[in-house]
């Protein structure tokens, strides 16, 4: 069963004074990555399982089936989920913050549940976060639309001094295209435009410490060649560098169902896409 924001079943849940501590909300992805860093493996799987199908009531034997937590089978599934979720109660300690999932009990089992605002403080905290440490690299991530603005909004604030540009992949379909949006996102000089090879000269300035998002990244040169893909692409990214010490991190975002889609998905630059 889904359940809008507004539901009453929000309130009416099954925690008791577990969940007394004030609620997530947007500005709280400091405390977010803290209290997951506090979880373990198996907790962290929990969640990112609901987080994934946020605002869905989820039946414990269905997580407990599909994230292998009672291997042999024999156990009680509401048992072996509160084991699991046990270190909740210390990382809302260190927090201050209430679980971030909802649970109802039911004759045929408990129900769990995490509210979409909820899902997506923690999912900006902790991509944000997977980028900030991954500098000089590229990353794709799957963000649903209304969450991209709070997501790069955010990891300009986590990185606090680099900077962060933003290009529209959809407005770079080839690369004829795309180097006056990148020159202009990236504020190069106006020569860096007139050909590809003066593109790729302005960006080996390894003193830059800057990181570059595309959204819509499934249209980023989609009329072009894999291989005319690949290279445009490794140029954007690199570094550390040891003179200069300088970096350029690469983050593609798009919404899940464009990187399935996506047409080079199935070619030797495939890239690994990540969500929380």
């Amino acid at each position: 069963m889904y359940l809008p924001s507004d539901h009453p079943l929000w309130d009416d849940h099954s925690g008791g004074t577990g969940h007394d501590m004030p609620a997530w909300k947007d500005g709280d992805e400091e405390k977010a990555l803290v209290y997951w860093n506090a979880l373990d493996d198996k907790s962290r799987a929990v969640l990112r399982y609901l987080f994934g199908r946020s605002g869905w009531q989820i039946h414990n034997g269905e997580l407990v089936k599909q994230l292998g937590l009672d291997p042999e089978g024999r156990k009680n599934a509401p048992n072996v989920l509160a084991g699991v979720l046990n270190r909740v109660n210390e990382a809302g300690a260190m927090t201050g913050r209430r679980p971030p999932f909802r649970w109802w009990a039911g004759e045929d089992g408990a129900r769990y549940a995490v509210p979409v605002e909820t899902a997506a403080v923690f999912e900006r905290a902790v991509l944000a976060d997977r980028v900030q440490q991954k500098r000089g690299t590229m990353l794709a991530l799957a963000l649903d639309p209304p969450e991209v603005r709070k997501f790069i909004e955010h990891l300009d604030w986590t990185f606090d001094g680099p900077d962060v540009r933003m290009v529209l992949g959809s407005a770079c379909t080839t690369v004829a295209r795309a180097i006056p949006q990148f020159v202009a996102a990236l504020q190069l000089p106006y020569d860096a435009a007139f050909s590809t090879d003066d593109f790729f000269d302005h960006l080996d300035d390894v003193s830059r410490r800057r990181c570059i998002v595309v959204t819509d990244a499934c249209s980023l040169l989609k009329y072009e060649d894999v291989d005319v893909w690949a290279d445009f692409v490794l140029s954007l990214y690199g570094g550390p560098y040891c003179m200069g010490g300088g970096w350029s991190t690469l983050v593609l975002v798009d919404q899940p169902h464009a990187w399935e889609d996506w047409a080079f998905r199935s070619t030797p630059h495939a890239i690994d896409v990540q969500r929380i």
